[in-house]
């Protein structure tokens, strides 16, 4: 029997004590769970992300469950047909997972687990442990980019600001949203900021090691610096635990650094606080101050080196936001609109 590796989300998943030599142990015969265990070893000892590792043991466990159930325990046994099945019971699957009720899993969530499962035969095929990649040729079916689920209205967005109290935490969490809007950050990058990475005079953050480990300058604007010092000012001592604290945003119980799951749930009360019907997280925030900025004029390049995309095609779902946009407004408003046509 096959050993599934743990898929908990809060642990990497790799015991710093497994070997980092890129032959996995054993041959094809070898038990699929060492196998993703040194898979994933290697990919750290790469320098991949330790978030991106993460999510890959979830996908790679779920995989390796259903393979069991099914009898397949080793290697060799894992055929492209068997893979097709499995993206079939993926595309099946439901979730209520951060969801209000459950649903069928997204496309990108779809993509990726795809993407997952031909990094793992990848390396397994260039390490001889399988005779030939069953994953090379493994299709998603349609893979156009979805439109973002939820952007804000500008009186959404004015009402999610003003939200936070004038206390501690509130000048904490308007400070976290401004912030959030302001500059686009993914959740990980504004839990990561440091106070040395803003630039106040140049009006400018610094994200270090963002998605893809890469840094980027990104700008932001005046009210969320003002609402920066203020904090910096009024709040952020009344949080410290030691003033050798180095993280820009502090959380009220453990004192030290802000993570991605009390940013959310922060999100998440304004949001409920405020009466916005929509779902609002970090991530809605980052859609919206995008969708905005191509509104106001932005160059998508430009907006694309804010985000920190490696490639434009990701950014463009939002000019189809904005362009979804001129359509509503050119048939509401243009002279012609109420023709009769024959």
């Amino acid at each position: 029997m096959s050993r599934t590796p743990s898929i908990s989300l809060e642990e990497v998943g790799v015991n710093e004590s497994i070997h980092r030599s890129v032959s996995p142990p054993g041959g094809g015969s070898a038990d699929l769970g060492a196998l993703v265990d040194a898979h994933l070893a290697d990919a750290l000892a790469r320098g991949l992300a330790r978030g991106t590792v993460a999510y890959r043991r979830v996908y790679l466990g779920q995989l390796l469950g259903w393979l069991e159930r099914r009898g397949i325990t080793q290697a060799r046994q894992i055929t492209p047909a068997a893979l097709d099945d499995y993206l079939v019971h993926l595309r099946k699957r439901k979730t209520d997972y951060n969801r209000a009720e459950a649903t069928t899993l997204s496309v990108k969530t779809l993509a990726a687990e795809a993407s997952v499962l031909r990094s793992f035969f990848r390396w397994l095929a260039a390490r001889r442990v399988v005779l030939f990649n069953p994953a090379e040729n493994l299709k998603l079916g349609n893979r156009t980019q979805p439109l973002p689920k939820t952007v804000l209205t500008e009186a959404e967005v004015q009402a999610l600001l003003t939200a936070p109290g004038r206390d501690v935490l509130g000048l904490r969490d308007r400070t976290i949203l401004e912030t959030l809007y302001s500059t686009g950050l993914r959740r990980a990058e504004l839990c990561g900021l440091d106070l040395y990475d803003l630039d106040h005079a140049g009006e400018l953050v610094r994200v270090r090691q963002g998605k893809g480990r890469r840094d980027r300058i990104v700008p932001i604007g005046r009210a969320a610096l003002a609402a920066i010092r203020t904090y910096l000012r009024d709040a952020r001592p009344e949080l410290l635990e030691t003033p050798k604290e180095p993280a820009l945003f502090v959380a009220a119980i453990t004192r030290r650094r802000l993570n991605v799951k009390t940013l959310n749930l922060i999100v998440r009360k304004h949001a409920q606080a405020t009466g916005i019907a929509k779902r609002v997280t970090p991530h809605v925030l980052r859609h919206t101050c995008a969708t905005d900025l191509l509104r106001g004029g932005a160059d998508i390049r430009q907006v694309q080196a804010i985000l920190g995309h490696a490639s434009v095609a990701t950014t463009q779902i939002y000019t189809r936001v904005a362009v979804e946009d001129l359509v509503r407004v050119h048939r509401r408003h243009h002279p012609r609109r109420k023709l009769r046509i024959p």
